[in-house]
């Protein structure tokens, strides 16, 4: 029996830390908000390529994000394309581009939504060491979430989507 009272006494030693920690916060947990460090390079959920992109091939000519401001709402992506092949991208207007949202579950991007509605859409040219700044917006409710832009190389049947704008979670 002479490890019993060690035991109690290890036990009695760990509740008084966990009262005295929350005795120093008079902060309910509720009112507390942590943010979370989410994978923002993680490749395109593949579900995108079985449903809206099943006859295409990865891109060769990746465009490359020079640089990200959030406004408001709305983030400016500046978009530059480096490589040798004129770039498409569809859109209402060149300052847009067709989105794709996925949001983060259980550890992954996941496909969740895209820009379905293609009237008054049409495509726009990026030309080689062109760089263009698209404004694209988050939903409002979502927790951890991302925008994608799908890039075609013209003339091919190269296209893939290219992450443009993250937001992280919320908890």
């Amino acid at each position: 029996m002479y490890h019993q009272p060690v035991q109690w006494n290890a036990i009695r030693c760990l509740l008084l830390l966990l009262c005295s920690f929350s005795s120093i916060s008079n902060i309910s947990a509720e009112d507390k908000q942590v943010r979370l460090t989410i994978p923002p390079d993680q490749l395109p959920d593949p579900a995108w390529r079985r449903t809206q992109f099943e006859d295409m091939v990865p891109l060769k000519n990746r465009p490359v994000i020079i640089s990200r401001n959030q406004v408001k709402d709305e983030v400016f992506v500046v978009v530059r394309n480096t490589g040798e092949s004129t770039l498409i991208y569809h859109s209402a207007g060149p300052e847009y581009i067709q989105s794709y949202q996925e949001v983060f579950r259980r550890g992954l991007w996941r496909k969740a939504n895209w820009d379905w509605c293609g009237l008054g859409k049409k495509d726009f040219s990026l030309l080689p060491g062109a760089s263009v700044t698209l404004k694209v917006r988050f939903e409002d409710d979502e927790r951890g979430e991302r925008i994608l832009g799908a890039f075609r190389e013209a003339g091919t049947n190269r296209e893939g989507l290219i992450v443009l704008a993250t937001k992280g979670l919320i908890w």
